[in-house]
């Protein structure tokens, strides 16, 4: 079976993680389709870095991005096969049981953002999340200080949330609100909470970003090295993520003792798309 790969390393995961899961129910080999980035400057295939279980293929030549994006239109709207294989496109945003019903082979196709995709086999997907490799000098001091701390994961999330209008109207940045209210809220009861954030824009965190606890700014790693601030954000003991598929896997990946998440409640400025199915039920929502 195959998954088409779309977006950033949070969204990649999802669609893998999904995948993988009806790989292992169908008793099959799972292929990851990364066609999507071969004209795309701005996203790349960003699992590899991963201990993933998977091959890799590319449905489709390297074309021009006008041609490109005329055909993607096309296809999401017409086609009945992609790769030769049945197309099982994802019909809305909360969970689909019917996924879990495909036969094989099949091409899935979505973003399937929700955990039920994939939690009887929970412990697989943390393993294939692991590093391939051991971080790097530059990150091992800043691990340190997260393991040795009551560590709060915080991730602040602007970048097209602010800068592309399009990108605002669907997602938006969280408020100041939501940030003051959650992090009262996680760090209640701990002797010395300890806030590590996690940002695509570490200046307008250091010129903006208050807590009511020390903060640590996490700015080691380059934009395309996010694999590495993942597992670091992974290694606190709570978080407070934002409407980011990225600070999700953080959170969910993390397996310290007593762990706290709160999450945005509402994770689309639209208010059209049903997100139940997105937040585990032990996180809390603000």
């Amino acid at each position: 079976m195959v998954v088409g790969l779309t977006g950033g390393l949070g969204n990649q995961m999802f669609q893998y993680a999904a995948g993988r899961s009806l790989a292992l129910r169908l008793g099959t080999q799972l292929s990851l389709d990364i066609s999507w980035f071969l004209c795309r400057k701005e996203r790349q295939f960003a699992l590899d870095k991963l201990s993933i279980q998977a091959d890799i293929h590319a449905s489709r030549l390297r074309m021009p991005d006008l041609v490109k994006s005329l055909e993607s239109r096309i296809s999401r709207k017409w086609a009945k096969k992609r790769m030769g294989l049945e197309i099982h496109r994802e019909p809305h945003f909360h969970f689909c049981p019917k996924v879990l019903a495909v036969k094989h082979p099949v091409y899935l196709e979505g973003y399937w953002q929700s955990e039920r995709y994939f939690d009887f086999c929970r412990d697989v997907i943390a393993s294939d999340f692991a590093l391939q490799e051991k971080l790097p000098e530059k990150c091992r001091s800043m691990l340190e200080q997260i393991q040795a701390a009551d560590a709060i994961g915080i991730h602040v999330r602007r970048g097209d949330y602010v800068s592309d209008p399009a990108t605002t109207r669907v997602h938006g940045p969280c408020s100041p609100d939501y940030y003051r209210i959650s992090l009262e809220m996680v760090a209640t009861g701990l002797d010395q909470p300890h806030g590590f954030v996690f940002s695509d824009d570490v200046e307008w965190v250091r010129n903006h970003f208050c807590a009511p606890f020390p903060i640590t700014v996490v700015d080691v790693n380059r934009a395309k090295e996010a694999y590495w601030d993942l597992h670091l954000m992974a290694a606190c003991r709570h978080f407070v993520i934002a409407n980011s598929s990225f600070s999700w896997w953080a959170a969910w990946l993390g397996r310290r003792p007593g762990k706290r998440v709160v999450a945005p409640r509402r994770w689309f400025q639209k208010e059209d798309l049903n997100t139940s199915d997105l937040i585990p039920a032990d996180w809390m929502r603000i």
